[in-house]
């Protein structure tokens, strides 16, 4: 509420609209965290891309399969989010991870010579080198994974 002096020495009294409490606290409270959540759905696999899989040791043969891809390169760019969330879905399953491996950085590019990778995103059975898959296809990949065959 503000007061307002008016004529003659009277104080006057005015309400300022205000939005009803609930609205206030959603716009206040709950908005903001929706945002950083979309937010970070967005913007996590992408830093992941960039920031992680740069000194990749060796290829884990419990995961399911194992992704080769290059930050920069677009087809990588759009299947990486969908592979890190696969990933963290099945956090506590070994066998349900696809391993990632960024061949741009300097200590993974062996890889694309010791596995023959031509190109990326390449998909590759960790235990078996001579089955791969180069696709951005959810349904194809999800295939691979699981089974080995590649549908093309």
């Amino acid at each position: 509420m503000k007061h307002y002096i008016g004529g003659g020495g009277k104080t006057e009294t005015r309400n300022k609209k205000q939005l009803p409490k609930p609205f206030t606290i959603i716009i206040n409270s709950v908005l903001p965290v929706i945002l950083l959540l979309v937010a970070g759905f967005y913007f996590i696999p992408r830093a992941s891309m960039y920031f992680q899989n740069n000194d990749v040791k060796g290829l884990d043969t419990k995961a399911e399969a194992v992704m080769f891809y290059n930050s920069t390169c677009s087809h990588c760019q759009k299947v990486y989010p969908k592979i890190f969330w696969h990933n963290v879905l099945n956090f506590n399953h070994d066998d349900r991870q696809i391993q990632t491996i960024n061949v741009q950085n300097v200590n993974n590019k062996h890889y694309v010579s010791d596995f023959a990778i031509q190109e990326t995103p390449t998909f590759m059975k960790p235990n078996n080198p001579d089955m791969k898959l180069v696709s951005t296809d959810a349904k194809q990949i999800n295939n691979f994974a699981e089974t080995g065959a590649s549908d093309q």
